[in-house]
């Protein structure tokens, strides 16, 4: 991307389609380029680092506990809470009608926060393996690669957390084995917050657990201090190449060419599912938790003080029973796939736009990049609004099906009113969001396939394996020396490496006698030169007793 801050740059049209890159085996990545020397040591730094993260975990697991607890009736516990400081036997009165007995919630309250927490942590391998995966010069630029860390890292971990939850809202639906009357607009609220307590906690951990602190880089702000106002020019130079590639991916794209069209391809679909995924974390699912949460303990308060003064004290359930989720949820995934087509759509919709693009550069301000390319620009809006009235739609037709079977209730025609004043125009927001962001990737492809990011390394731990062994690798040693001669190396001198005892094409510093110097002709050949002082070298200083010195001046060594 460029800045429009940066010199004035002729623009630039008519581009050719870019030129994919060849795909490049991760197997055969050279040691010197990747960053830890094996899996099980990437694994030991997340359970060095995985302290606060289980702290957290336990500060989420107790909040989760409290919700599903006071989620079966909150208004009647709040109620119970406040009266039982005058007459306790009030609230073990609502503990013994809620369906809860005093010795296990004692119990529960301490075993849960404590224990749950290692579901979590079991997936530290799978994290290490996630992680290990990357490869930070596919990544656009620094802050893509470590915010791919980071939500890979976090997601891992929270994945248990939220299908505990998911199981236990379907239990509730179903009138499982847990003390809530179906879903109602207590149980409803409660999962509403669970929800956004699970965000809340995963940003914590991308936060602890990122990728300046696991894997030892320089973090985003130090990357674009020193290519600002570094001292050394070689250093800003890199450093501004680390911190940003050049964006090969121009929009609109070259007509007839491979992404012309893929917005509406299998492939092109599911990345736009996957973009409009990611963006939703971010837009639609905290507004739409944050609204829920709001109409869940309104109804929740409604329903509990009309129960009191109609008959009992207990509050009057409502039910989200598991016909009307059996209704509800379809017509929920059939809405989340319709939007697949969307980016495609839009794209064909803008088509007129073409002729009026100025620059085909990707600026990194917006606001720049939409005033010289009215193509993109217009393609994020269509896109929001075909977003909208997709999902539109699908409370439309959700709330009609409800309403012809006779399974509405209270709750449908108020819930129906909120979802299409917060969710349309956040679903809308979210596509518009995901396009401005990810529109290349929806229909080109991954960046990395178009160009590669100058980092010092390609692959953050090994699949398999120790660096050292990698090196060894006879297919590692081919390609190793394949790339020595396509950067203009001679292969010819490093032939004989296999045969020779103790030489070798990579030295891991951190083993013993690693430093210790060795004359390799082939390296010399290339201009790798040893370490003249290291110990064991044949250019090192010989010992104190290689040297005697004379008593007398005629013990000299005569001319």
């Amino acid at each position: 991307m460029t800045s429009p801050y940066a010199r004035a740059l002729p623009p630039l049209t008519d581009l050719p389609a870019p030129r994919r890159l060849p795909l490049e085996d991760p197997e055969l990545v050279p040691p010197a380029q990747i960053m830890l020397d094996s899996r099980r040591e990437l694994t030991l730094r997340l359970l060095r680092a995985a302290w606060v993260p289980a702290l957290l975990l336990v500060a989420l697991w107790l909040v989760l506990w409290c919700l599903f607890v006071i989620g079966s009736a909150p208004t009647m516990w709040t109620l119970s809470l406040l009266f039982g400081l005058a007459e306790p036997m009030l609230l073990n009165q609502t503990v013994a009608a809620l369906g809860f007995s005093r010795g296990a919630l004692g119990l529960s309250v301490l075993l849960v926060p404590l224990l749950a927490p290692l579901l979590s942590l079991a997936t530290l391998p799978l994290v290490a393996g996630r992680v290990a995966a990357l490869d930070p010069a596919a990544q656009l630029s620094e802050q893509d690669f470590q915010r791919a860390v980071a939500s890979r890292i976090s997601s891992t971990l929270l994945a248990p957390v939220v299908a505990v939850i998911a199981l236990t809202a379907v239990l509730g639906a179903v009138d499982g084995p847990i003390p809530w009357n179906g879903l109602g607009a207590g149980p409803l609220m409660a999962v509403c917050l669970a929800l956004l307590a699970v965000q809340a906690a995963g940003a914590g951990l991308r936060r602890w657990l990122g990728a300046p602190r696991l894997l030892g880089v320089a973090p985003v702000g130090e990357l674009r201090r020193t290519a600002l106002i570094g001292q050394d020019p070689r250093a800003r130079r890199e450093a501004a190449a680390q911190l940003l590639a050049t964006e090969r991916r121009h929009l609109p794209p070259t007509p007839g060419s491979e992404a012309d069209g893929a917005g509406l391809t299998r492939a092109g679909m599911l990345r736009a599912l996957v973009a409009i995924g990611g963006a939703s974390r971010r837009w639609f699912w905290p507004a739409l938790l944050a609204g829920g949460w709001l109409t869940f303990s309104v109804a929740d308060l409604v329903l509990t003080f009309s129960g009191l003064a109609a008959t009992e004290l207990t509050a009057v359930p409502s039910p989200l029973g598991p016909v009307q989720a059996a209704v509800m949820l379809p017509v929920a995934l059939l809405t989340a796939l319709a939007l697949a087509p969307v980016p495609g759509l839009a794209a064909r919709l803008v088509e007129g736009r073409r002729g009026a693009v100025s620059d085909l550069r990707t600026y990194e301000d917006w606001s720049h990049r939409a005033r010289v390319n009215p193509w993109e620009s217009g393609l994020v809006a269509i896109g929001g609004w075909l977003g909208a009235g997709i999902a539109a739609a699908g409370i439309v037709v959700a709330t009609t099906i409800l309403a012809v079977t006779g399974l509405h209730s209270a709750m449908t025609w108020s819930g129906a009113v909120v979802l299409l004043l917060l969710a349309v125009p956040m679903a809308g927001l979210t596509v518009a969001a995901a396009l401005r962001r990810d529109a290349r990737t929806v229909l080109y492809g991954p960046a990395g396939r178009y160009t590669r990011r100058a980092t010092p390394f390609r692959l953050v731990a090994p699949s398999r394996g120790t660096r050292a062994q990698r090196a060894a690798d006879p297919a590692v040693r081919a390609e190793m020396r394949r790339r020595i001669a396509a950067e203009g190396g001679d292969p010819f001198g490093l032939r004989d490496l296999d045969a020779e005892a103790g030489d070798r094409l990579w030295v891991d510093d951190s083993q013993p006698g690693a430093r210790a110097a060795e004359v390799r002709p082939g390296d010399v050949e290339q201009g790798r030169l040893p370490d003249f002082g290291g110990e064991g070298s044949p250019f090192s200083a010989p010992g104190d007793d290689a040297y005697e010195i004379p008593e007398t001046v005629t013990r000299l060594p005569r001319p």
